[in-house]
């Protein structure tokens, strides 16, 4: 097997674990990056609308 697709494995199996045992605090995780990203994002546009002011 090529490294690459064990540490493939090896992480879908961590996922699976952790979504098993912990679900409520990957589902927080979750939502903080997606919180992250949209404050990013918003970050993103609003300096473009200035820009374009």
């Amino acid at each position: 097997m090529k490294p690459k697709k064990v540490l493939l494995l090896v992480a879908a199996a961590v996922l699976i674990y952790t979504l098993v045992v912990h679900p409520t605090q990957l589902g927080d995780g979750v939502q903080t990056i997606f919180g992250w990203v949209g404050d990013g994002l918003e970050s993103i546009v609003a300096f473009f609308r200035s820009a374009v002011e």
